[in-house]
């Protein structure tokens, strides 16, 4: 499990701005993945056992568990920050430096927050596929994702070629 939050590499906004980006290959990828997706979840359950399955979901609930957590960290200190800081005209340098301080330590908790909202959104969008039978197929081309892939990103939503698109590589 990826202990650092970063950017996830399947990030539905970058498929979306793609498929916007490309208009002419918009309509035909979202009409292939349409009818892929519907005619895949009889294709997936070949694809994934129920064992693989299971593994998937639990890898998904533990990462959900993980980020709620370090999201809930983040909240508690930011809210433990801001009756730290010193009011408006009291005091002089030093308490100007430790306001700037803080507030970049704020806006900090507050990025990294807004990077695992979208990740939580990720985990949650796979977990419903796996619900409804289409998890492990990319959403873009709807071929199947590799289970290497899903066991470094369990959340993967993209196989690695559509990745590259949606990321303009």
């Amino acid at each position: 499990m990826p202990t650092k939050t970063t950017k996830s590499i399947a990030d539905p906004k970058n498929v979306m701005r793609v498929a916007k980006d490309k208009e002419s290959v918009n309509v035909e990828t979202s009409n292939s993945v349409t009818s892929k997706s519907a005619s895949n979840g009889a294709a997936n359950a070949g694809y994934l056992s129920s064992e693989d399955t299971e593994h998937f979901r639990d890898l998904l609930l533990q990462e959900r568990a993980r980020l709620e957590e370090e999201r809930e960290q983040i909240r508690s200190r930011s809210g433990s920050v801001d009756g730290a800081l010193p009011e408006e005209g009291e005091g002089g340098d030093e308490d100007t430096a430790d306001l700037a301080s803080a507030m970049m330590d704020k806006e900090m908790d507050l990025s990294v927050e807004d990077e695992i909202e979208d990740l939580l959104g990720q985990v949650a969008h796979a977990l419903r596929k796996l619900e409804d039978g289409t998890y492990g197929i990319c959403d873009m081309s709807g071929e199947k994702i590799s289970k290497g892939r899903l066991e470094l990103i369990p959340w993967a939503a993209l196989t690695v070629e559509c990745q590259a698109i949606a990321e303009g590589q």
